[in-house]
Formats: C-alpha cells, structure tokens, sequence
C-alpha cells in the first residue's frame, strides 16, 4: 500500500482519479475495477473506488510465459467517478485491501491441489503403460519416488486448503493459515508439474501433450496475490510477534 502512486481528489461532487495500475489479473477484459488510489496524506489514507469502463479508464494487455491470469496496465487519465461508486467508506481503503487480498490468497491453494491432482494422475497413468528396457516405468524406484513425493505433498496442500476454507467459514481471522496455504500449495504444483514432466521425459517437453502447459502456468502461483517471499514475511512475522502460536488452530 506505502507503493500506491495512483491518486485521487474531490472535485465537486466526483473523484477524479490519475495514475496507472499494472500486472491486475484480467485487466484487458474487466469493465469494472476496484480501484484503491491515494485520498489523502496522511499515511495509508486510500480509499476504493467501483470504477466503470465507460468513465475512461483504458488498458494494456501484458504479454506473460504462461496462459493464466493475463494481467494488464491499467490507465486513468483523469477519469472522474462520482462519489456514490466509493467503495465502503473515504480513507477505508487499506482495511478493505487487506481483507480482499486474504480471500485471493486462499483460492490459490485449491487451484493448485487441481492442477497437481491431474498431473499425478497423468503421470501415474503414465508410469504404468510406458515401458523401456523390457518393463513400465513404474517399476524403476526413481520413478516410484517421484510419485510418492508427489502424493504427500498433494495431500498436505489439500489439508492446508480446507483448514483455510473452514477458518474463513467460522468466521475467523484467515490471514495467516491463507499465507501457510498459498505459499505451500503454489511450491507444491510447481514441484508436482516439473515432476510429472520429468516421468514423461522428451514427450513431456512438448507441445502434444498439456504438460509443458501447465509447467509454465503454475509458475505463476508463486507471484499472483503476494510472493513467496512476502507470505515468508507475514508468517515469519505472525510468529516472532505473537500474533499466532504455533500449532495455534489446535489449541
């Protein structure tokens, strides 16, 4: 948020809003956008704006190596928007980011459980009927490993989501499990595709199969809605200050 460089101002009875947003997921085809831009001086004083398309905001698609997520450069050159499109109330920016930021993170964790879940079976699928050297695949231990791995950290990813899903549906504060869930599961399908490229070895690497596909598109999982690094930072930080214990949703 301190990053924000898009502004805005009252002018009569509207905001006028100038500035650019970049890399926002599906930013070329939106005709809206939830626009949290600078109103004010004081230190995280920002506050969200529902902003039509037809107001004027204009965007640019940017071209990316995987097939998720297009992201876009978004444009507001001046673009007025009347005060009944403020989104919760003037300077509540920050607190409705933090919230929605939360609930991006925690969808990303059962993308990943999806996506891995399908390569596994792709690979296992795989393993059985490719055969070299008289016998399947399957039954070489180099193989057999990478698919074991594969299994206990689908499965770990799995439980991470739904203890995420069932923190926000009691109702509880689901900062930290999300940040645990997202880091760990979007590692997790990287991890699980690279394998299951490597089980199927030069067939794998090409464009006949959606292997190589994926491989490039769940690269992203460990950038959209916070890096790798910044869920480290949060979780490290819940930690070190207290704010969660350890174990804490057991006790």
């Amino acid at each position: 948020m301190a990053g924000i460089r898009l502004r805005a101002w009252r002018d009569g009875g509207d905001w006028v809003l100038r500035g650019e947003k970049t890399f926002i997921t599906f930013g070329d085809e939106a005709d809206y956008a939830i626009v949290i831009a600078v109103s004010g001086s004081a230190a995280r004083e920002a506050t969200a704006f529902l902003v039509d398309r037809k107001m004027g905001w204009t965007s640019r698609p940017i071209e990316t190596m995987g097939s998720w997520h297009t992201p876009a450069a978004l444009t507001f050159d001046d673009v007025r928007v009347p005060a009944s499109n403020v989104l919760g109330e003037v300077g509540g920016g920050w607190e409705l980011a933090m919230r929605w930021i939360v609930r991006g993170r925690y969808v990303i964790p059962s993308q990943a459980v999806g996506t891995a879940e399908r390569c596994l079976h792709m690979a296992i699928a795989h393993a059985n009927t490719r055969v070299t050297f008289g016998r399947p695949i399957g039954e070489r231990q180099a193989i057999q490993w990478m698919i074991a791995d594969s299994e206990v950290e689908l499965e770990a990813a799995r439980w991470l989501a739904l203890r995420c899903a069932w923190t926000v549906d009691q109702g509880q504060p689901a900062r930290h499990p999300a940040a645990v869930a997202k880091l760990y599961g979007a590692g997790m399908v990287n991890r699980v595709a690279d394998r299951t490229l490597q089980i199927f070895g030069g067939m794998g690497y090409t464009r006949d199969l959606p292997i190589e596909g994926w491989y490039r598109a769940v690269r992203v999982l460990r950038v959209l809605e916070g890096t790798d690094e910044m869920q480290r930072m949060i979780i490290s930080r819940d930690l070190l200050r207290g704010y969660e214990k350890i174990g804490g949703h057991l006790a």
